[in-house]
């Protein structure tokens, strides 16, 4: 090759590699300029509360990045001796997907773990959680409860979309502050055996009964049935603490029990837990059982046809429910009542004094008051408090039990939650003490309660100390 064709060789090469070499700069500025907007959007995303979770309270709940700079570790405490699989099942694990950059660590109630020898050791308490009663009474009684008003604010916590009766009763408990925020609910709901019903031919009870016709029908299923004694119908204790009547255990004004001086209490003692028992085969049966038929007598034993408890008694004893045929119901309600259900038992979560991250505390509660969380509660047949209708069609469904009439625990509304004291829950335990008195006839009204009226007097002056 000559010298100009040795030139022109050379002169091609070199404008291939600055093509090259063109096309390589183009690409690397497309990529770094893509790379640059996915940043852009991701920041935005981590912006204020949080991306990827959407939540009814607020824009967004956290996921990964929680805003929150250095490890944060949040310390979970409860006097009701919930179980750690408990707590995991129905908060932790939620929280800890949720905020994956937190330490979620629960203490449970035990020897040398109550919320005295915690607060001896210097452990400190963040977030503290109790159903409405002991909530005022453990935290109050110690000086740990912690206005969160402006955090309310600051975090922008919408309580109006919460039910209503739950928000209400912690602020009357509190003065108009905020120490607890509503998570959850339980109330009470009529659980039936279609086994004992079809046994003894009786038709099933229906929806929108008054106690009157409940208390009817259960006599016609009280009996004794080849030495087996069937219960027509029992309720719980904590009748006295969620009846429609919404009674105030004590006077708010002269603290002064009001079990002697308020007829409703005669009124649901009568109703709830004496009528049921006339029968003297049934008296017999509780003279036996030393107490009134209960959860053991109508899941594991059988015998005992209707039952007003808790909306938590699927979760109770499942494998037992496996085994006969059951469904749900409404409260029954009273004739001049007909549309209210029972009081609303919610479990308060709540900032103390001691907590040490305010912030990343209500994070965390503002994320449990969210509708992704509240479906994660109401799937497992907890009561929501978020009011929306996409929450509560979710009642129960992630239950082995979704066939059955979850609805039922909405059905009425929820009667005002009675005014609450820091010593309520010890006058709850005194009035329920007469109970079984009373229905197996040992004693009568006047005497009962005058009983407890001296009992709950003496339990309001040593609060005081």
């Amino acid at each position: 090759m000559n010298a100009a064709g040795q030139d022109y060789a050379r002169i091609g090469r070199d404008c291939g590699l600055k093509r090259y070499f063109t096309i390589f700069i183009v690409i690397f500025i497309v990529a770094a300029v893509l790379s640059a907007c996915g940043r852009e959007e991701d920041g935005k995303a981590a912006e204020g509360d949080g991306g990827g979770i959407s939540n009814r309270n607020g824009d967004q709940a956290e996921t990964a990045d929680t805003g929150d700079s250095g490890a944060t570790e949040l310390i979970f405490f409860s006097e009701n001796g919930m179980s750690g699989k408990i707590f995991d099942d129905n908060y932790g694990n939620a929280i800890r997907k949720a905020f994956p950059a937190y330490t979620i660590k629960y203490i449970q109630k035990a020897n040398g773990t109550s919320m005295d020898d915690l607060l001896a050791a210097g452990t400190h308490i963040d977030i503290y959680l109790d159903s409405i009663g002991n909530y005022e009474s453990r935290l109050f009684s110690r000086k740990l409860q912690y206005d969160m008003t402006d955090l309310i604010k600051k975090h922008n916590i919408d309580l109006s979309l919460l039910e209503p009766t739950v928000v209400d009763a912690v602020k009357q408990a509190s003065g108009g502050r905020m120490y607890g925020i509503p998570v959850l609910s339980s109330n009470l709901a009529l659980f039936y055996n279609q086994d004992l019903f079809d046994t003894f031919s009786v038709p099933y009870p229906k929806a929108g009964m008054t106690w009157d016709e409940v208390l009817e029908l259960a006599k016609k299923l009280t009996r004794m049935d080849g030495g087996k004694q069937i219960y027509g119908f029992a309720a719980y204790n904590a009748m006295v603490n969620l009846s429609p009547l919404s009674i105030q255990h004590a006077d708010l004004k002269t603290e002064k029990p009001t079990i002697l001086s308020d007829e409703r209490w005669r009124t649901l003692f009568d109703t709830a837990f004496v009528k049921p028992a006339q029968d003297s085969g049934y008296r017999e049966g509780m003279r036996t059982l030393k107490d009134l038929p209960g959860l053991n007598q109508f899941a594991k034993d059988q015998s005992l046809a209707m039952l007003v408890y808790l909306n938590t008694l699927p979760t109770s004893v499942p494998t037992e429910l496996k085994t006969m045929k059951w469904d749900i119901l409404p409260l029954p309600v009273f004739a001049d009542m007909r549309d209210v259900g029972s009081q609303l038992l919610p479990t308060y979560f709540g900032l103390t004094t001691l907590t040490q991250n305010k912030d990343a505390a209500m994070k965390v509660l503002k994320y449990m008051v969210s509708e992704p969380y509240q479906n994660h509660i109401a799937g497992k047949g907890l009561i929501p408090v978020l009011n929306t209708d996409g929450v509560k069609r979710r009642l129960g469904q992630d239950t082995e039990f979704k066939d059955k009439n979850y609805a039922a625990f909405l059905q009425n509304k929820p009667a005002p939650i009675a005014p609450k004291t820091e010593y309520d829950a010890k006058l709850v335990s005194i009035y329920r003490k007469q109970m079984f008195p009373l229905a197996v006839g040992d004693t009568d009204f006047n005497t009962a309660f005058r009983a407890a009226e001296e009992e709950a007097i003496k339990a309001i002056a040593d609060s005081k100390k």
